[in-house]
């Protein structure tokens, strides 16, 4: 039965399900790969590979859900998600000269720059950021529905002060995975820079 139960950490609520659940989504999986532009030889091990992947991501209380989300709902997403990831994977593998290119995969995420590689790039990155803590999992899916900083914080019921902790756990994993470091900013002005101004 797919459940949900509260994280001891604070937070989203984790998902949890049997090997039966996971089993049960295998033919969803399959027309999901077809869906997305998977060729149908290569299906198959999308979809094992998927369900692979989500069974150690449940055994480590790392499929997130929602208050009001339906727990179904949540584990659905993370397994959609996690075979796109397969599919763009397969598609950049150079070991057969018959996979299927990027360009084959359909719903392709819109990306801010014509070349794609950027932004699979970013998302590999940050899905290994998230793979690397459950607080920094939950600061990268606050930071995606547009919470940052204090709002994050509210949003979680936790002290600024704990929530920036979490925020800078983020920043150096992504450091150590080989981020390149945000641009710094101007500093803020102080009150006597203010007053020369008026």
């Amino acid at each position: 039965m797919i459940r949900q139960r509260a994280s001891p950490g604070g937070g989203a609520p984790i998902v949890e399900a049997d090997a039966e659940d996971i089993e049960a989504m295998r033919p969803m999986l399959l027309r999901h790969a077809r869906a997305i532009g998977v060729a149908s030889a290569h299906a198959p091990d999308i979809v094992q590979e998927t369900i692979i992947t989500t069974w150690e991501s449940l055994a480590e209380g790392r499929v997130r859900g929602g208050e009001r989300t339906p727990p179904e709902a949540s584990l659905l997403g993370f397994m959609k998600q996690t075979a796109w990831y397969r599919a763009q994977n397969l598609s950049r593998r150079a070991s057969t000269l018959y996979e299927a290119p990027a360009s084959a995969l359909r719903d392709v995420p819109i990306l801010v720059t014509p070349d794609p590689t950027p932004g699979i790039e970013a998302r590999d990155l940050l899905a290994r950021a998230m793979a690397s803590s459950p607080n920094v999992a939950h600061v990268v899916e606050l930071a995606a529905r547009g919470l940052i900083g204090a709002d994050a914080a509210r949003a979680l019921g936790q002290p600024r002060a704990t929530f920036h902790a979490q925020e800078k756990k983020l920043r150096a994993t992504l450091r150590k995975l080989g981020a390149a470091p945000a641009p710094k900013q101007a500093p803020r002005p102080t009150w006597k820079t203010r007053k020369r101004q008026r």
